[in-house]
């Protein structure tokens, strides 16, 4: 993928069910927004059609969001399913909410692990379930890394805040911050070429202040998380040309 470019939406070959109807955005635009490590912003990554439809599914399930426990450089490589991300719990370090999207629950939840999928340069079986993110004013998550066991983040913004509103995605190391914009998502790579965890993409979720901010976890995991040898991915993002 270049540095600027725009390709079309990556997409799943399922006819019928749920989420079916609801239109994808249009073609995806993306720029880089620090070399190195490179981080890269898309803009029209999510409809908002599919972000109504996936806080619909949300309702009435929004519960604490966990923390692992554990350095991530010792979480890399780990098998024991229980253990592969570490212990989980509730922490201060994390006061937002979450929802686990399951794969069957809905075509569009395909969809996206699929467009996921495509811009990380991975395949679909590695795209762990989606997590929908509430952060209510006064709530955060503190200075974290999403370990060496996921390759790849991409995180994305539901609806937009206000400059004043807070939220932004702060990397400390990297000298940078990014504020909450509607459909847009950042990608970056948490391991070095070692397989260690590359600390340098450490980030924060910093304090809601005014209004309401929804935001999505899609991690691309080391290992399968599913067999999707039944799924066809079609129009997959095309090498993106200069601007």
């Amino acid at each position: 993928m270049s540095e600027s470019g725009e390709g079309p939406v990556a997409d799943v070959g399922l006819a019928g069910g749920v989420g079916a109807e609801v239109a994808g955005p249009p073609k995806i635009l993306a720029r880089s927004v620090h070399e190195e490590p490179k981080v890269v912003l898309f803009e029209n990554f999510v409809s908002q059609e599919e972000v109504d439809h996936l806080l619909k599914l949300c309702e009435g399930r929004w519960a604490r969001s966990l923390v692992s426990k554990g350095k991530a450089s010792e979480l890399h490589g780990a098998t024991d399913p229980v253990k592969k991300y570490g212990e989980e719990g509730v922490g201060d370090s994390r006061t937002s909410t979450s929802v686990h999207l399951s794969f069957d629950e809905s075509i569009v939840v395909e969809r996206i692990a699929a467009r996921v999928a495509s811009v990380t340069g991975s395949t679909l079986d590695q795209v762990e379930p989606l997590v929908l993110l509430r952060y209510e004013p006064g709530q955060y998550f503190r200075k974290h890394h999403d370990g060496s066991m996921r390759p790849s983040t991409v995180f994305v913004y539901l609806n937009s805040l206000t400059p004043e509103g807070g939220g932004q995605t702060l990397f400390p190391h990297l000298g940078f911050e990014v504020r909450p914009v509607a459909h847009t998502a950042l990608m970056w790579h948490n391991r070095l070429e070692n397989g260690e965890a590359d600390m340098r993409l450490t980030h924060e979720a910093k304090p809601v202040i005014e209004g309401v901010k929804y935001a999505m976890n899609c991690f691309v995991g080391c290992q399968s998380q599913r067999d999707t040898s039944s799924i066809q991915v079609v129009q997959l993002l095309a090498e993106e040309e200069e601007a």
